[in-house]
């Protein structure tokens, strides 16, 4: 099927997701619905606390979303029915069903067999968090085996939002791989670390003006300034790693959700 026909075919079951905590976004990524639910990474999921996990669907036409569903996080852990540790295979599988989904796309599995190195890939999703619905079109430049885990990597614009969508095969318009994260060239654990001291830092030195500690020099708050610097650092350094895209993605292989909804649905 041509590229243009299977997004037009594929696009209505695909869902952004995000994470909540008093109606605040955390983070964000990307889902697909498949027989009897969703699918998304557990990465997504496992990343940060939240008390909303929110389902929206994209209407294709401006930055507003058809359908929103609601869930709170306890319903949300409820919902889920098999799951894998990003270290493994990465995926979570929700168990659910409501009325906004009838009438949209229901993705189909395969797995990475059908598959060969130098064929052209399609992945959608909602990456850095946008409104709107995009597709790339990759090419298979590895299939490798990682701790056991059936890899696939993608030569592909993969950014930060679009974990948790398809990777679908041209061929069949099947789902062959969920796309777990891209390749950013960056030291990712050097960058974590540096991230997680900012807001450390961040949240020592509120204690600070909380507990009444004040400091004036010059008519200048020192706390209060170097903290509104600490912010701005922890800004910069998040959309520093967003942007380092180096064109690489990778996939788990599919055939282990498979596996787990066949052995549910038994």
């Amino acid at each position: 099927m041509e590229p243009v026909e299977l997004i037009k075919e594929c696009r209505s079951g695909i869902v952004q997701i995000s994470l909540e905590n008093e109606r605040e976004c955390l983070g964000s990524g990307t889902a697909f619905l498949v027989k009897g639910g969703i699918v998304t990474n557990s990465h997504i999921l496992r990343s940060i606390p939240f008390d909303t996990f929110v389902i929206r669907f994209g209407n294709g036409k401006n930055n507003d979303f058809e359908n929103e569903i609601r869930l709170s996080s306890e319903n949300c852990m409820d919902a889920i029915v098999a799951e894998s540790s990003e270290n493994e295979k990465d995926f979570v599988f929700f168990s659910i069903s409501k009325p906004e989904f009838n009438g949209r796309h229901i993705f189909e599995l395969s797995d990475s067999s059908s598959l060969s190195v130098g064929e052209q890939i399609l992945f959608m999703g909602y990456p850095f968090g946008s409104p709107y619905l995009t597709a790339h079109i990759g090419y298979v430049s590895s299939l490798h085996q990682n701790n056991g885990v059936e890899v696939i990597q993608i030569d592909g614009s993969v950014n930060s939002g679009n974990s948790g969508g398809p990777l679908i095969d041209l061929k069949t318009g099947k789902v062959a791989g969920i796309v777990t994260r891209a390749e950013t060239g960056l030291l990712r654990e050097q960058f974590d670390r540096l991230l997680q001291a900012l807001k450390d830092n961040k949240r020592i030195l509120q204690r600070q003006q909380q507990g009444g500690v004040r400091m004036s020099i010059g008519g200048i708050d020192p706390i209060g300034a170097i903290r509104d610097s600490q912010v701005s650092m922890e800004q910069i350094v998040i959309q520093l790693r967003r942007s380092a895209n180096v064109g690489i993605g990778f996939a788990f292989s599919v055939q282990y959700v498979k596996d787990e909804i066949s052995r549910l649905q038994k």
